[in-house]
């Protein structure tokens, strides 16, 4: 009905969990597992840019350090630009301007559902970011689906400076000094993330296989019916997986729980490409029964565009608490730790 969703994550929540994390980055060494365990049930948002960067180790635990080393940062996002990005495109090799030509076929398609990211200003940030990205990476460079994976960082690090709702935040006004600070700070905490699932997108990206294969694997013991349905029907994993994995399926989940999402993904730590595959196997077993009512046609239909859209934080707790139990149930088996 036309009643309005109560918001899951209730004021009450919201401030246990804040005095919780407080007390923690209150310290003045701050204990990284300690931040890890409460971030992982959620992060209110007015804490959410200091915690993403202190769990993916952009800052250090001292807090003593913490201005030094964002000035330092920024002013080494600033020399990456001047080195690779304000140059002519005479200076630039074939790879680069290729790789240039995609990110910006790409960047306006990025999660269209926001239309704070086809701004012109966040344009331009998401193609200066992925190009740094990609001549400072080159055994990865750019892969589709990145440009969607840096929207969550652009998101959390710009709502530094607005206020209020999303939709209501004027991004072309900003200052490009303040502009290309928050953006030093998205690129650094990007490669941090990146740094733990690279192999999803090296040459042939190998770990999004061996995502694909664990997750069949797993798919047999947790949920056998549909497996064997999936099998009947000719259904592959690969059929729309391999999407999943490419944008840590971000894109099956309305934009407002993505940085909910990310909250977990970021508190994982090392486990963080793993805990993935276990997020996608709860997600899919989730409509495990309308599933098995389906054919091949249907299904494809259906994974293809997941209906989430009305998902509240209840419906993504449920995936993640899921996840966390099987994770909990399975990492220490071989289906898991298969090399890549």
């Amino acid at each position: 009905g036309g009643e309005k969703k109560k918001p899951y994550l209730s004021k009450e929540w919201s401030e246990a969990q804040r005095e919780k994390l407080l007390a923690i980055l209150n310290k003045s060494v701050v204990d990284i597992e300690a931040l890890q365990q409460v971030s992982w049930a959620g992060i209110p948002n007015d804490l959410r840019p200091i915690c993403w960067q202190l769990m993916l180790g952009y800052l250090p635990r001292q807090a003593s350090g913490w201005q030094d080393v964002i000035t330092c940062k920024r002013k080494a996002y600033r020399d990456l630009l001047a080195r690779h990005y304000d140059v002519s495109n005479s200076r630039r090799s074939e790879e680069e301007l290729a790789i240039l030509r995609q990110i910006a076929i790409d960047a306006p398609r990025t999660e269209p559902t926001v239309k704070l990211f086809g701004k012109s200003a966040l344009q331009r940030s998401l193609i200066r970011i992925l190009y740094i990205r990609a001549c400072t990476h080159p055994s990865s460079g750019y892969v589709q689906g990145l440009n969607d994976v840096l929207t969550p960082f652009l998101h959390v690090f710009l709502s530094r400076v607005f206020p209020g709702e999303m939709g209501t935040w004027d991004v072309d006004s900003i200052h490009d000094d303040k502009l290309i600070d928050i953006e030093g700070d998205c690129y650094w905490c990007f490669c941090k993330l990146m740094d733990r699932v690279e192999d999803m997108y090296t040459r042939g990206q190998p770990g999004i296989r061996h995502c694909v294969e664990t997750m069949e694997h797993l798919l047999k013991r947790v949920d056998q019916e549909l497996s064997l349905h999936m099998e009947r029907e000719g259904l592959e994993l690969l059929h729309f997986t391999v999407r999943w994995f490419n944008c840590l399926l971000m894109r099956e989940l309305p934009f407002h729980l993505v940085c909910r999402l990310w909250d977990t993904y970021i508190a994982e730590g090392e486990n963080f490409k793993p805990f993935v595959v276990f997020v996608a196997l709860a997600l899919l077993v989730t409509f495990s029964e309308k599933l098995q009512a389906m054919d091949f046609q249907e299904m494809i239909l259906h994974l293809q565009k997941l209906p989430t859209q009305e998902w509240t934080p209840k419906e993504l707790e449920m995936v993640l608490s899921e996840a966390f139990l099987w994770h909990t149930v399975f990492k220490d088996t071989k289906v898991v730790n298969k090399s890549t």
